[in-house]
């Protein structure tokens, strides 16, 4: 993973940008995934799922029957993933930041993953 040191996207080298270009992409598409397909699916095993509710409702209702650690974690992360997915190439230290962030909560996003398999394994017999 690229160390990131610096203020400026500048500082990086093309195979750091690329494999950053890359963990954004995907973190994003993960989180997505998750929260367009993964979610809704273990809402409806345990008849949870409503159709016309706002996502956060969703997130709520899952993490009282603990299929995600937390609603908030969500929220933060889904934030970062916001963040990092625009360009902004007036802000070059905002920039940095928010990439290292991602780098950081990157683990947090797959523990979430593996806790949603995990209740899913324990709750869902077939």
């Amino acid at each position: 993973m690229p160390a990131l040191q610096g203020n400026s996207p500048d500082a990086l080298t093309e195979a750091e940008v690329r494999i950053l270009d890359q963990l954004v992409f995907r973190f994003g598409r993960l989180q997505d995934a998750m929260g367009t397909r993964l979610l809704p699916a273990l809402l409806q095993y345990g008849l949870d799922w409503q159709e016309r509710e706002s996502f956060l409702d969703a997130l709520n209702r899952a993490e009282k029957r603990e299929m995600i650690p937390s609603t908030d974690q969500w929220v933060d992360l889904r934030k970062l993933r916001n963040q990092t997915a625009h360009e902004y190439p007036e802000r070059p230290d905002w920039v940095m930041t928010n990439l290292r962030n991602l780098v950081a909560n990157t683990p947090q996003l797959l523990e979430i993953h593996t806790h949603m398999v995990a209740w899913m394994e324990k709750n869902i017999h077939l």
